[in-house]
């Protein structure tokens, strides 16, 4: 059972949690310097007088000699211990960044100082060059590449994770003991943990969901509230004439239709592809199988930012650009899908298959009837990853189609910043009311088969 005491301790180290974290969220919030002071002096204060009363128990046990042994094995076999000496590795690893960028920072400054300089004195630091009247900074710094450029940042980081790094090992070398050495303690410590844990995800979440509520919230904005160099979290006044502008603007509903075609039909293609492929690469016997599965999965890594030149060549060939068809036609295959199917009818046992055989099914009876209800929650998984994906393509949408027909609705949200005519400024709060309305489907259908996608997602993932 834990104490009153212990208790009473808890509680100030929660409050004093709660205090630092509102000084660490004050500062982009832009919060009085002194009420950020304020908030982590009062969250370290607490922290600190909590400390003796959550410590005296274990301190009394280990002076009467009740200590418990094995503290170096008890930090190796901590989880966490792990991700300390992960830090320590990190924090090594940006330290010779922060060298290495340092040395060509240095000879780049050098290099530029001695220029200006000539036949004088070549100054050592940036300041002292500065005075120099041929020194042009502006080439400096083009001159510097990435690590001479941050090398201060990799240095400041390197620290950060060093210090992070020695609090954990100090504290699992010195409070640890202290810790096991009094149960309710441990008890204590479970209720950090927790609280810990739901924190993070909280965080976590409120950072995923940030930019979706700025986006709604920035549909309901005026342009010039907008626009403003301080942003607002909430909107001045509520424009619901937004939404309206933009059906007003733009074929919205044509937009829809196109994006509703080509995804059902890039859906259903990959669906049929995958499930053939997959069958052939998993229960079929020919010499070449495994390279050629080796090949699918190398295309994995194989972006289209590489072939589209050649997927353009051959779609304009067959007079397909600004169509329907250009859309869907290289898109029609998925290696990752194919995989996925594969690794689920790879577990599925052979006799299955015998038995089909007997009952006299064919190879398409025997896919339909047997392995496809035995894989439905990846089935499903996989249609439902292919229609958000399909949804949400831009690239080559933009790339081949031309026209109002045919422009599918991620690429026709980018179009509407061209519908400003006559305004005072950018339309940019009519390009969130659309880009609102375009994933309001995807939103739906994904709180909706949340639970399929997690399901299938697994199962591949064990197989």
């Amino acid at each position: 059972m834990i104490s009153t005491m212990k208790k009473f301790g808890i509680t100030m180290v929660l409050l004093g949690a709660v205090l630092l974290l509102g000084a660490f969220i004050s500062f982009p919030l832009g919060a009085a310097k002194a009420l950020t002071v304020a908030l982590g002096v009062g969250g370290c204060a607490l922290m600190l007088l909590a400390a003796p009363l959550m410590w005296r128990d274990g301190i009394r046990a280990i002076r009467q000699g009740k200590a418990p042994r094995g503290t170096l094995l008890a930090m190796r076999q901590s989880g966490f211990f792990d991700i300390v000496i992960a830090m320590l590795v990190l924090a090594l690893v940006l330290g010779i960044l922060w060298g290495i960028g340092g040395v060509s920072y240095q000879s780049t400054l050098h290099y530029h100082a001695s220029l200006a300089a000539g036949d004088g004195e070549v100054p050592t630091t940036l300041e002292e060059a500065r005075k120099l009247p041929d020194f042009v900074e502006y080439n400096f710094k083009q001159d510097l590449n990435m690590l001479s450029g941050s090398y201060a940042s990799f240095g400041v980081a390197a620290l950060v994770f060093l210090g992070m790094a020695v609090i954990a090992l100090l504290y699992m070398a010195l409070i640890s003991p202290v810790v096991r050495a009094d149960d309710s303690l441990r008890l204590s410590h479970k209720v950090y943990r927790k609280a810990g844990q739901y924190t993070a995800a909280v965080l976590v979440t409120l950072l995923i969901l940030f930019p979706i509520y700025w986006m709604i919230i920035s549909s309901f904005k005026t342009s010039t509230e907008l626009l403003q160099t301080v942003p607002t979290l909430w909107p001045a006044n509520f424009v619901w004439e937004n939404y309206p502008n933009v059906l007003n603007r733009a074929p919205f509903f044509r937009y829809l239709l196109n994006t509703l075609v080509t995804t059902f039909f890039i859906m259903l293609g990959q669906l049929v592809m995958g499930i053939l492929a997959a069958y052939g690469f998993s229960k079929g016997e020919f010499k070449g199988r495994n390279v050629m599965f080796m090949l699918v999965l190398g295309a994995l890594m194989v972006p289209i930012q590489v072939t589209f030149v050649p997927i353009y060549v051959l779609i304009s060939r067959l007079n397909s650009i600004d169509t329907w068809m250009g859309v869907i036609l290289p898109n029609l295959v998925s290696a990752y899908f194919i995989f996925m199917l594969r690794q689920n009818f790879m577990a599925v046992d052979n006799s299955y298959i015998e038995a089909g055989k007997i009952d006299g099914m064919g190879r398409i009876g025997t896919i339909v009837h047997v392995l496809c209800p035995m894989c439905k929650p990846t089935l499903i998984t996989v249609s439902i990853i292919s229609f958000i994906d399909g949804w949400n393509s831009y690239f080559w949408p933009k790339m081949v189609t031309k026209t109002e027909a045919s422009r599918t609705i991620a690429v026709g949200v980018q179009q509407l910043k061209n519908t400003f005519a006559g305004q005072e400024v950018s339309n940019y709060n009519e390009i969130m009311a659309g880009a609102v309305m375009a994933i309001i489907p995807i939103v739906f259908l994904f709180l909706v088969l949340q639970k399929y996608i997690m399901t299938g997602m697994s199962k591949a993932a064990m197989k």
